[in-house]
């Protein structure tokens, strides 16, 4: 399943693992070391001698390249825990059937034989503790936290139960729930269809769902176009499954659960998608707003507050739920830039805006008004790149005039966007403009990386010290 949705949990797990292996085997190896030198088993002027760090540095090439070669930390190894158990035992095995032959032709150094034996014991009464402790992580916390990801299947009857259970057999990480799509409503129109998904992609996300797999059986698929469109509109990603897997069965005639990989056909596929990919990115927006917040808005809140409070009364902060991450609003924080007015929270400013203060309009032109945003992204509602959060009216209305305007809410909005560094900011009276911006939005989307991130913060450092026209 984690090959088709993303598991933050999984993710973590597996990072914890890779790391928890590589400390723990180098640890073995340190002990061992130090314990046979300390009895006398091995001479330590001899070992050094045969060059100590190369075969302590062969050591941990052989245990990387024996994971890899056994598919120890992918994705499909990772979710099973059984599937750990088998990877692990053949890579430990491995390793030291490769490194005991390496070390007794390279560097057969005095007691080299009982050196390796204690090693091979240390290294698998580790793998024998982890792997229990891991159990229990698999087993009993899943449940206990709430680590199991939501989605749904929607299919016809007939075709729904090989599927979810290809998807959720001995998964602990993952719900499946189904949705039967009746089979009297196969001599339906197109457009009543249409409709049905239109509540099953409502219901499933106001339920938290955002990741749904439907079977594609002819009377369906002849509108997929007009279903990712609704999927969208939703913020659901929508994923097809041919009905010819459905109907799969093995073994003698009995319906066994599906065990192949799964045929899937993303509506989208983006960088983002991938939880190693948002957890690089969540990284990077916890360094370099911990870093803003203690060297920059320590000093800057109370300066600019007092200043705000001489020129206007009111808070030192303009807060405006904005559209987050899965269409979830969030208080978006700004230094406040007008005087307080009865139409802040639905009409954009605009040039010459009188509602404006001197201050906000230094604030607005150099975007040091947007610098309290990076509270936001310290909470996790925002990235420092990505798509400019709109407000709550204008999200409503611009998904409705804008085709795919909805999957911009796929990822978490940003400070800045790349939509911003190439001009489109500030007002958007007309659609056009706004479309534009989704455009570009998109863009970001398909193409993100880190690189391109970085390119657009330095972009936005560029602009805020030239200035910019659409900055009012």
């Amino acid at each position: 399943m984690l090959k088709y949705v993303q598991n933050r949990a999984l993710t973590c797990i597996k990072m914890l693992l890779i790391i928890t292996d590589a400390i723990c085997l180098n640890l073995s190896f340190l002990l061992v070391n130090s314990w046979s030198t300390a009895n006398g088993f091995i001479d330590t002027e001899e070992v050094i001698s045969s060059n100590y760090y190369s075969f302590w540095a062969m050591f941990n090439l052989a245990a990387l390249a024996l994971s890899l070669i056994h598919h120890l930390y992918n994705d499909a190894t990772i979710e099973h825990i059984e599937r750990i158990y088998r990877a692990t035992l053949k890579t430990a095995t491995a390793l030291m059937i490769v490194f005991s032959g390496y070390a007794l032709l390279a560097h057969p150094f005095t007691g080299i034989g009982s050196f390796l034996i204690s090693l091979t014991i240390i290294v698998f009464v580790y793998c024998l503790i982890s792997r229990f402790l891991l159990t229990y992580i698999y087993v009993k916390l899943p449940k206990r936290f709430n680590w199991n990801k939501k989605v749904a299947l929607i299919g016809h009857y007939e075709n729904l139960d090989n599927i979810a259970a290809a998807f959720s057999r001995q998964n602990a990480f993952y719900t499946v729930d189904t949705i039967p799509f009746e089979s009297d409503e196969k001599d339906l129109s197109k457009e009543e269809k249409i409709d049905i998904f239109k509540r099953y992609f409502e219901e499933v996300s106001k339920a938290g769902i955002h990741d749904v797999f439907l079977i594609g059986s002819n009377d369906i698929t002849d509108c997929s176009q007009e279903l990712i469109l609704a999927a969208d509109h939703q913020c659901v990603q929508l994923n097809f499954v041919p009905t010819i897997t459905a109907n799969i069965a093995y073994g003698n005639g009995r319906q066994e659960p599906l065990t192949m990989q799964l045929p899937v056909l993303k509506s989208h596929e983006e960088p983002m998608s991938s939880m190693e990919n948002r957890l690089k990115k969540r990284f990077v927006d916890l360094l370099i707003s911990s870093f803003v917040m203690v060297f920059i808005l320590s000093w800057m809140i109370p300066l600019v507050g007092i200043i705000i409070k001489i020129q206007s009364p009111g808070p030192i902060f303009f807060r405006q739920p904005r559209s987050g991450r899965n269409n979830k609003s969030f208080d978006c924080f700004k230094f406040r830039s007008m005087v307080q007015n009865k139409d802040s929270h639905a009409k954009q400013a605009s040039k010459d805006d009188s509602r404006i203060t001197p201050i906000g309009r230094f604030l607005r032109k150099t975007n040091l008004d947007e610098f309290p945003q990076f509270i936001n992204v310290f909470l996790g509602q925002m990235s420092v790149v990505g798509p400019r959060p709109h407000m709550l009216s204008h999200t409503e209305h611009y998904s409705k005039l804008i085709q795919h305007y909805m999957v911009r809410h796929f990822v978490k909005p940003g400070i800045t966007g790349w939509a911003q560094v190439n001009g489109y900011r500030g007002e958007t009276k007309d659609p056009q403009l706004m479309a534009k911006r989704v455009e570009y939005d998109l863009d970001y989307l398909s193409n993100w990386s880190a690189m391109l991130d970085f390119k657009i913060v330095c972009m936005t450092a560029i602009n805020m010290i030239k200035g910019e026209e659409n900055a009012f």
